[in-house]
């Protein structure tokens, strides 16, 4: 594998750990029926998908599927954001950082996935 791709998939974990280590304290401090409802949902997704994305990293055949299921957790992440400002708990800012934070990771993560079937086409 070439340095840039190693250096594209480190950069989309390290945007997702970035991105949790942010939102981490945000859901903390969600009213109490929230947070335990619709944030740990948020927490429990984001951190299954830095868990695929490692795994996947490490994977030698197979990534597709981590990668694709990743990128459905991360739409759902998407919704459940979208959910916590239509209840007013997130100002508008903090509701475009998070919105900006999974877009990066969502890019990034369709670039390796990009990549992969690429190289699996050269390899037919």
């Amino acid at each position: 594998m070439s340095k840039r791709k190693e250096a594209e998939e480190l950069l989309v974990i390290q945007k997702l750990y970035d991105y949790l280590a942010w939102i981490s304290p945000l859901i903390n401090r969600l009213p109490r029926d929230r947070k335990f409802t619709i944030g740990d949902r948020i927490l429990n997704r984001l951190y299954d998908i830095l868990e695929d994305l490692i795994k996947a990293k490490y994977r030698r055949n197979n990534k597709i599927d981590l990668l694709e299921q990743a990128n459905v957790s991360l739409e759902i992440v998407r919704f459940y954001q979208r959910l916590i400002l239509s209840d007013n708990l997130w100002d508008r800012k903090r509701y475009k950082f998070a919105a900006q934070s999974a877009n990066e990771v969502g890019i990034l993560l369709g670039k390796w996935v990009v990549s992969i079937k690429e190289r699996n086409e050269k390899n037919r």
